[in-house]
C-alpha cells in the first residue's frame, strides 16, 4: 500500500502469498480486503478488490481487513475445544486496522498504536449453561413479575451453589492431589536410579585439593631462622621449630594464637590447631574442614604447641604477624566464596542506529554504595545499563535474565521493575541475584501535624486526587518502558517477557521478619516491595506442607520444600487460616502437591532422613514392610495424631459429664439437709413458750 500503486494490487499480493504458503486456505480467502474512509464511512469507489484500478494517494485512509471465511472444524479440533465451540461446524476470523498512506516509498502508518502480542489481544469467555426459568403451567405473569421471579430463583440457586461449592471443590481438589501425588511418585521412581548414579559420580569427583605450597625444603625462604617462629606472608605458612627443625603449617590449620601473660623470666606463645573431633568453628574454611575429615582417620594431628622465649619482642612480633595473616586469609576466603559462582558477563553493546529507550530518576535496589542509589536505566542491543548520578555503572545482559517482573502501584507506595538473574552479578562489592528499579509514589513515612484535618478539606481532596493521577501516570510510564524493552530484546533475538503478579491471589505471611503480601505470578511466588526480596520459582518446588492446621489456630505456616534437598525448606509463617483453601486451590491448579498437618517439624532432621533414604519414594522399606510413599508420611502422621486427639477429647468429655453428675448429686444432698434443718427449726418453734408463760415463770 504505497502511493502511486493500484488499489487492486493488495488483493493480488494476498492471493499470491496464500497460494505459495497455504494453498488449501485460498478458497476461504475473501474477495475484498477492506475499503477507503472518506466522506462516507465506506467509499464504494475505494473497495480493495482485484478489479479496482484506482491509485493510492498520500494521506488516504483505509480500513484494511484480512481474514478467512467459513473455515471447517475437524472432529479432532472439536474434541479439543470447550463450551459451545464443539457445536460449531464452521468458523470465520477477521483482523482489521486503520492505515494512513504516506508519501513516496514510505510504508503506510498503522494508526492503532497497541501491542499485537497474543497475550495482549486475547481473552477467554467463561460460558455458563443457564437454563431459562419458566413459570408454572396455568399461571400468567407480567414481564416485571417474571423478571423478579427469575431474580429470586437465581439468588436462591446461587446461595445453594455457594453452600455446596466448598464441599464439591474440596472433594475435587483432594482427588486431583491424589492423582498428582501418584504421578510424582511414578516420575521419581523412574528417575531414582539415574539420580543415585549421578550422586555417586558427583561424590567421587568431589576430591579435595591438597594444600601444596612448597614442593621441597629447598623452596623454603632463604632467611628462615632455625630456632624461631617464622611467618611467611607470601606463602601463607607458619614455620614452627620442632626439635631443631622448621616444620611448615599452613595458616588455614591454625585455630588461634594466644600470648599468655609473661612471667618474670620469659614470654609465652600458644598455638592451637584444628583437629578431628572438634566442634566446627565459624573461622574454619570449608576446604580445611573437608581435609581434616578426609585425613582424620589415618593421620596424626597436633592439637597445641607452647613456645617460651626470654626475648619478648620476637614472640610478640610473631604473634602479631600470625594474627594479620589469619585476617588476610579469612578475607581472601570470604571473597573467593563470594565470587565462586560469578560468571564473567559479555560486554554491553550500545545501540547507535535508533533512539535508546531510557527512564530516568529510578532507584536501584540493592544499593551500590550503601546509600540510596538513583540514576537512569537504558535498554541497549544485548542488555540494560544503569548509570547512577555518581557515574556508577551496573550492566544486566538479556541472556542473564531469568524472570522479569513488573509490579504496578495499586495499594503500595512504589511502582517497580524486578529482574531475577540466572547468575548473580556484583553490585558494589556484593553479589546479587535480584536487581530492582523503582519509583516511590508517596513517602513511606509521613509526618502528621498535630492539628486535625477534616475529611471535606479541599486541600486534602486535591492531594488525594494528585496522588491518584501520579499513580496512574507512573503505571503507564513503567508499562510503556517494559514494552519498549521487550521490543528491543526481540529485535535483537533475545527473549524478554515481563510478568505481573496476581494481586487477587495474594496472601499475607512472614517469609523473613515482617508481615508482607506474597503474590503469585505465572512462574514464581514473590514479594518485591520489602527487603530482603522473597522469590521462589515454582518449577523448583518439590512439595508444600502446611503446619499448625487446626480448627483452633488463627494462622498456619507454609513450608516450601525445594527439589534440591541440600537446601533447607523455606518457611512462610503466620498465614491467616482463611487463606488456606485459596492457596490449596492455586497449588492444585499449578500441579504442585501439598500436605497439611498439626505439628511443627524439625526440617533439618527431616531432610537428612529423606536424603539418606534410598527407598523414600517406594511403598515398602528395605524389609518389605509397607510405608507411606514419598511425602505422604506427613499426611499419615497427622491423621494418626488427629485420631488420638479426638479419642482424648471424647474421654475428657465423658469425665467432665461424670464430674457434673457428681456435683449435681452433692447439690441435691445439700438441699435435702437444708430442708431437714428448716423442718427441725419449725418443730423447735412449736415447743417454745409465749410471753405470758414466760412472765408467770419469772414471777
Amino acid at each position: 500500500m504505497l502511493a502511486g500503486r493500484c488499489v487492486g494490487s493488495v488483493a493480488e499480493t494476498a492471493n499470491r502469498f496464500i497460494r505459495q504458503r497455504c494453498p488449501h486456505l485460498l478458497k476461504f480467502l475473501p474477495k475484498n480486503f477492506g475499503f477507503g474512509l472518506g466522506l462516507d464511512f465506506r467509499e464504494s469507489s475505494l473497495i480493495m478488490n482485484a478489479k479496482n484500478q484506482r491509485k493510492f494517494a498520500q494521506n488516504m485512509v483505509f480500513n484494511l481487513a484480512i481474514g478467512f471465511h467459513d473455515l471447517e472444524l475437524t472432529d479432532m479440533q472439536k474434541a479439543d475445544a470447550q463450551g459451545s465451540i464443539r457445536k460449531l461446524s464452521k468458523y470465520s476470523m477477521l483482523i482489521a486496522d486503520t492505515v494512513l498512506i504516506q508519501s513516496g516509498d514510505e510504508p503506510p502508518d498503522i494508526v492503532t498504536k497497541h501491542s499485537v502480542e497474543w497475550k495482549d489481544v486475547s481473552y477467554f469467555i467463561n460460558e455458563k449453561n443457564d437454563k431459562d426459568i419458566m413459570p408454572p403451567q396455568g399461571k400468567h405473569y407480567t414481564p416485571e413479575q417474571v423478571e423478579s421471579q427469575s431474580a429470586i430463583m437465581s439468588s436462591r440457586l446461587r446461595e445453594r451453589s455457594k453452600a455446596c461449592a466448598p464441599d464439591r471443590s474440596s472433594l475435587a481438589r483432594n482427588e486431583k492431589q491424589a492423582e498428582l501425588m501418584q504421578q510424582k511418585l511414578s516420575v521419581k521412581r523412574s528417575e531414582k536410579s539415574s539420580a543415585w548414579s549421578q550422586q555417586g559420580q558427583l561424590s567421587s569427583r568431589a576430591d579435595i585439593l591438597e594444600v601444596d605450597v612448597y614442593q621441597s625444603a629447598g623452596e623454603y625462604p632463604r632467611d628462615l631462622p632455625s630456632s624461631e617462629v617464622y611467618v611467611d606472608m607470601q606463602g601463607q605458612v607458619l614455620f614452627a621449630p620442632i626439635n631443631g627443625s622448621q616444620v611448615p603449617f599452613h595458616i588455614s590449620m591454625i585455630k588461634n594464637a594466644v600470648q599468655p601473660d609473661p612471667d618474670r623470666t620469659a614470654t609465652y606463645l600458644r598455638l592451637n590447631f584444628f583437629t578431628p573431633g572438634q566442634t566446627a568453628s565459624k573461622d574454619i574454611a570449608p576446604a580445611t574442614s573437608k581435609l581434616i575429615e578426609q585425613h582424620g582417620h589415618n593421620s596424626m594431628f597436633i592439637k597445641e604447641m607452647l613456645y617460651r622465649s626470654r626475648e619478648s619482642q620476637r614472640l610478640t612480633a610473631a604473634h602479631r604477624m600470625i594474627q594479620e595473616l589469619r585476617k588476610r586469609f579469612r578475607q581472601h576466603a570470604a571473597k573467593a566464596a563470594e565470587e565462586a559462582d560469578l560468571i564473567p558477563q559479555e560486554k554491553l553493546v550500545k545501540m547507535r542506529d535508533q533512539r535508546i529507550p531510557r527512564m530516568a530518576d529510578l532507584t536501584m535496589r540493592p544499593f551500590i554504595s550503601g546509600k540510596k542509589t538513583t540514576g537512569t536505566l537504558e535498554a541497549h542491543t544485548n542488555g540494560l545499563r544503569f548509570t547512577s548520578k555518581k557515574h556508577e555503572i551496573v550492566d544486566i545482559m538479556y541472556g542473564n535474565i531469568k524472570h522479569s517482573l513488573f509490579q504496578p502501584c495499586e495499594n503500595e507506595v512504589m511502582v517497580l521493575i524486578h529482574f531475577y538473574l540466572k547468575n548473580p552479578v556484583l553490585v558494589g562489592r556484593k553479589k546479587s541475584q535480584n536487581v530492582q528499579f523503582l519509583t516511590e509514589v508517596v513517602d513511606a513515612s509521613v509526618a502528621l501535624d498535630s492539628a486535625r484535618r477534616s475529611m471535606y478539606d479541599p486541600d486534602e481532596l486535591d492531594e488525594e486526587q494528585r496522588e491518584r493521577q501520579l499513580r496512574k501516570k507512573l503505571n503507564e510510564m513503567f508499562k510503556e518502558f517494559c514494552k519498549k524493552m521487550e521490543r528491543v530484546a526481540k529485535h535483537h533475538r533475545f527473549h524478554l517477557e515481563f510478568d505481573i503478579p496476581y494481586r487477587d491471589l495474594g496472601f499475607h505471611g512472614v517469609p523473613n521478619r515482617e508481615m508482607v503480601l506474597i503474590q503469585p505470578t505465572v512462574r514464581c511466588l514473590v514479594n518485591l516491595t520489602e527487603t530482603p526480596f522473597f522469590l521462589v520459582e515454582l518449577d523448583r518446588v518439590e512439595h508444600i506442607h502446611f503446619e499448625r492446621c487446626t480448627f483452633r489456630s488463627k494462622n498456619f505456616d507454609m513450608i516450601i520444600i525445594l527439589q534440591n534437598f541440600d537446601v533447607l525448606p523455606l518457611s512462610i509463617n503466620a498465614v491467616p487460616m482463611n487463606e488456606l483453601d485459596a492457596i490449596q486451590e492455586w497449588l492444585t491448579d499449578c500441579s504442585i502437591t501439598y500436605t497439611a498437618g498439626q505439628a511443627s517439624m524439625s526440617w533439618k532432621s527431616v531432610m537428612n532422613l529423606v536424603k539418606g533414604d534410598p527407598r523414600f519414594y517406594e511403598e515398602t522399606d528395605e524389609h518389605g514392610e509397607s510405608k507411606p510413599a514419598g511425602w505422604q508420611f506427613l499426611q499419615a502422621d497427622d491423621n494418626h495424631d488427629g485420631n488420638e486427639e479426638e479419642d482424648d477429647g471424647d474421654e475428657d468429655y465423658s469425665a467432665g459429664d461424670d464430674d457434673d453428675e457428681d456435683e449435681d448429686e452433692e447439690d441435691e444432698d445439700e438441699e435435702e439437709d437444708d430442708e431437714e434443718d428448716v423442718n427441725g427449726d419449725d418443730d423447735e418453734d412449736d415447743d417454745a413458750l409465749d410471753w405470758d408463760a414466760m412472765e408467770a415463770s419469772a414471777q
